[in-house]
């Protein structure tokens, strides 16, 4: 009986010096200085600055203590940044802050007919221009409207406003399904009736694609035209080069 109280004392003693020892070593973490920030990303586009970044970061450090540090918010600075795509931050036991984000990976970029232009990723985000950085995408032109060019944000298909966008990110993921047609489109328009035209090399004449009905099958029919009339200078007489009409293709003349 004896031996078995002095062996709950044991593991009560145990436990309490336990605490204790974590009481203390929080107490010791949370009143260290902040070390330094560290800045981790694994998709490094252009558009962050990592040095801008740092810097930001420490600034809304505080008295630089770690336990004043209001990580809330360094998160939602990290989240209002429009390139960033998604990002993550704690404090080590060292005190550095790690901070790790992905930046946002545009696939093409949008001119809308007021002349704002923004970047579409391919699953489908708004990303806004930067002055800094300038990537090389696929350019889509004309018939759009751009509701917002400062803020990220996702399309939605049941907004009418952003239909066409929609229309042209399915496009140019078309385009890159076909490799020959994705060494020869240079740009995606959208005309005024809301068709798809394309600008491709070697052919001076509209492409018209229309809607994004049998994409696949229009552009293997391109294809096809392409290839039979390399440089053909009948293709320099020709108005437009139409795809929109099935197993068929309609040329005009100028």
């Amino acid at each position: 009986m004896v031996k078995k109280i002095l062996s709950i004392a044991l593991w009560v003693l145990t436990a309490a010096a336990l605490i204790a020892l974590f009481v203390f070593a929080r107490k010791d973490y949370l009143n260290r200085p902040l070390q330094s920030i560290q800045l981790i990303t694994q998709t490094d586009t252009g558009f962050v600055k990592k040095d801008e970044v740092r810097k930001q970061l420490w600034a809304l450090s505080g008295d630089k203590i770690v336990g004043t540090v209001n990580m809330m918010k360094i998160q939602k600075h990290l989240e209002d940044n429009p390139w960033i795509a998604t990002s993550n931050s704690y404090i080590d036991l060292d005190g550095t802050l790690n901070v790790s984000y992905e930046e946002y990976q545009p696939k093409f970029r949008v001119f809308g007919k007021d002349g704002h232009s923004v970047y579409v990723t391919d699953d489908g985000v708004v990303v806004p221009t930067s002055r800094i950085y300038t990537p090389y995408v696929m350019v889509a032109s004309g018939n759009f409207i751009i509701d917002n060019d400062t803020t990220s944000y996702p399309l939605n298909d049941s907004i009418e406003n952003h239909r066409n966008l929609i229309n042209a990110l399915t496009w140019l993921k078309a385009i890159e399904g076909n490799s020959f047609i994705n060494s020869s489109v240079g740009q995606i328009y959208c005309n005024a009736r809301n068709e798809f035209e394309l600008t491709v090399k070697d052919i001076e004449s509209r492409v018209i694609v229309g809607d994004t009905c049998l994409a696949a099958d229009k552009l293997h029919r391109l294809e096809i035209f392409m290839k039979q009339r390399p440089k053909s200078p009948e293709t320099k007489t020709m108005k437009s080069i139409n795809l929109n009409y099935k197993n068929q293709i309609v040329c005009t003349k100028r």
